[in-house]
């Protein structure tokens, strides 16, 4: 069964409980699915951008006609891997210039999330600097739900005016292996 993160109600009943995060979806991908079952290799290739750490590669697709919820998915697959296995998928509201109203949208997901799935383990919001930003201004506010089979990252981001990115939330699906390299590896 596919459990679709939506905005802020998750459309199952309360009674059913994920404990693979290959069960959740974000605009109809799961982990584990191929990228070319939704995108072109053309799509993908256009949109690639490289971690300094090049296990993995990522791909930011914006402004899509058929996303119906965010305003852009991205997702990682291994670097090389002609299939192109999504290991990472995020949902992005975007919020330049005001990521003040990122905050309340993140609460509303983690308490969705909380009243509604049973991870083995829940780690509280945090804040902590952006660990790829050399000013040392930026700012990352997540919270984690931890499955058996992976991730589920709620995450607000504020850059800074020098780091010059556009702030937003993103709700992510990790694979254990993608989450540890990305947490110890990724930039370095």
């Amino acid at each position: 069964m596919k459990i679709l993160l939506t905005l802020f109600v998750l459309l199952l009943s309360s009674s059913v409980l994920a404990d693979d995060i290959s069960d959740f979806q974000i605009e109809g991908m799961s982990i584990g699915d191929s990228a070319l079952d939704f995108f072109s290799e053309k799509q993908i290739k256009e949109n690639e951008w490289d971690y300094p750490n090049k296990k993995y590669t990522r791909v930011q697709n914006d402004n899509l006609s058929f996303f119906n919820t965010y305003d852009s998915v991205d997702f990682n697959y291994k670097t090389g891997d002609k299939r192109y296995m999504i290991h990472s998928l995020s949902g992005i509201f975007l919020y330049k210039h005001n990521v003040e109203d990122c905050y309340p949208k993140m609460d509303l997901i983690i308490n969705d999330l909380k009243n509604n799935f049973n991870p083995t383990e829940f780690l509280d919001k945090e804040t902590f600097k952006h660990g790829n930003d050399p000013t040392g201004k930026s700012e990352v506010t997540d919270a984690i739900f931890r499955f058996k089979s992976g991730d589920i990252v709620v995450t607000c981001y504020d850059y800074s005016e020098e780091k010059g990115d556009t702030d937003h939330l993103s709700v992510s699906i990790d694979t254990i292996e993608f989450y540890n390299w990305l947490v110890d590896e990724a930039y370095k």
